[in-house]
């Protein structure tokens, strides 16, 4: 029987078409608002209709939310001011109004990641200002200035409450990913989320949708905090006026900050012999390790003891 053959180039090919490397996860363009478009740049921007000029409230918009602009921009009131207002369409068909300067167009979606970035007024390190945007603050960086050592944004700070309008900040401090964004603005969303199912759909969608995003770490710790056996709360219990000094009989008395000595937390440890103001007891007794007794709430330290563990001073 005739070997086949196999040709020599294809041989020393071979080495080469084994240890290819996988080809990198492509990093995910940024999203970009032209001339056409916005960003909502604000958390729960409201969104109006018009009719006759007076605003009709249809909604909120999310942050970071892209619209299209439709038109010229008018002016109405909205709580006592006038503001411009502008047409807008979501991607969802519906249409409205937003006010004007709460859109930015010609822009790329971005994020901070340092934990407190320097707020510029120039494009120059002499321009340093003492104000600080926080890390998961969304901007808006301006298409001319993207990719410059100094870039100019367009934000809301979250914890200050106002909007910082073309200011300046290092590019290096800012990340444009789309997993980064997106996860950012997952996060914010389940932290001022007070429903625990929206707040783990919130944190479950960023991490399974933006699995490269540099945010994993905390929205992992926030699920599990999320999604943590919470304590039972100290039990509430009937008392009553015990004005007086007492003695503890033992050693190691332990101090807890509730009349229950499960779901009560141990503040401290009292000595043998210390005297105890008394403030209040609770008005039944309770049975622990083969003692009956009431709680008694001190002064100081402030917090409660079992009185099986206090008597009455020689």
């Amino acid at each position: 029987m005739r070997r086949a053959l196999v040709p020599a180039a294809l041989l020393a090919l071979l080495p080469l078409l084994c240890c290819q490397p996988k080809p990198a996860r492509p990093v995910p363009q940024s999203v970009v608002a032209d001339a056409k478009s916005a960003f909502v740049i604000v958390a729960d921007l409201p969104l109006f209709g018009m009719d006759q000029g007076a605003l009709v409230p249809r909604g909120t918009l999310p942050i970071g939310e892209k619209l299209a602009l439709l038109g010229q921009a008018t002016k109405a009131f909205q709580a006592g001011k006038e503001h411009d207002f502008v047409p807008v369409r979501r991607d969802s068909g519906s249409e409205g109004w937003v006010r004007t300067d709460l859109v930015i167009s010609k822009s790329i979606l971005a994020v901070v990641t340092t934990d407190t970035a320097a707020i510029y007024d120039a494009p120059n390190n002499t321009a340093a200002t003492t104000s600080t945007i926080p890390r998961l603050s969304i901007v808006a960086i301006a298409s001319e200035t993207g990719g410059m050592t100094f870039i100019k944004v367009t934000g809301f700070d979250p914890v200050a409450k106002i909007l910082l309008r073309n200011v300046y900040l290092r590019n290096e401090g800012v990340s444009s990913n789309p997993d980064d964004v997106q996860a950012a603005i997952l996060l914010r969303l389940a932290a001022a989320s007070k429903n625990l199912t929206q707040q783990n759909a919130f944190l479950t969608s960023a991490i399974k949708d933006h699995p490269g995003s540099l945010f994993i770490p905390e929205l992992n710790a926030a699920l599990a905090a999320l999604t943590a056996p919470k304590p039972a709360p100290p039990t509430q219990r009937a008392t009553e006026s015990a004005a007086g000094v007492m003695v503890t009989s033992q050693d190691g008395v332990s101090l807890y900050d509730a009349p229950d000595e499960k779901t009560g937390k141990i503040l401290a440890t009292l000595p043998k012999g210390r005297n105890v103001d008394v403030l209040e007891k609770t008005t039944d007794s309770f049975a622990i390790g083969g003692n009956n007794a009431p709680w008694f709430r001190i002064r100081e330290p402030a917090g409660w003891v079992f009185g099986a563990s206090l008597a009455a001073p020689q």
